[in-house]
């Protein structure tokens, strides 16, 4: 894993079935990321997130995955470990030929952060 445990921590995860699951994270404030990415006002750059999405359905296929193509990915709102330390990514995962479709989303009890979809291979 590129990002987990560095720019992020996962604290749980709620598996719905095989194909959907809700990783609780915690967005870790003292990353270097976070320390060059606008100093002072911290924000989450979209391709760490993308990322963290990506990740994520990694953990629920149990499978190393590469990006493909990204059909949808739109910044509904910047994230920042100081305005939301902790969030949800909630990812399904639907197979294909030669691995999976992928709809993900990054968000907290307030709002939503990130909204994504696009294929990932295996």
């Amino acid at each position: 894993m590129l990002l987990q445990d560095k720019f992020y921590k996962v604290n749980g995860v709620e598996k719905t079935d095989e194909q959907n699951a809700v990783f609780h994270c915690t967005l870790l404030s003292d990353c270097d990321v976070y320390r060059g990415h606008f100093p002072g006002n911290p924000v989450s750059p979209g391709v760490c997130n993308i990322e963290m999405i990506k990740e994520c359905a990694m953990m629920l296929t149990g499978q190393r995955l590469v990006i493909k193509g990204i059909k949808q990915c739109r910044l509904t709102a910047v994230a920042s470990p100081a305005v939301c330390p902790e969030v949800d990514v909630t990812v399904a995962v639907t197979p294909v030929e030669g691995g999976y479709s992928i709809v993900a989303s990054i968000a907290d009890s307030n709002q939503s952060y990130m909204e994504y979809k696009g294929e990932m291979a295996l």
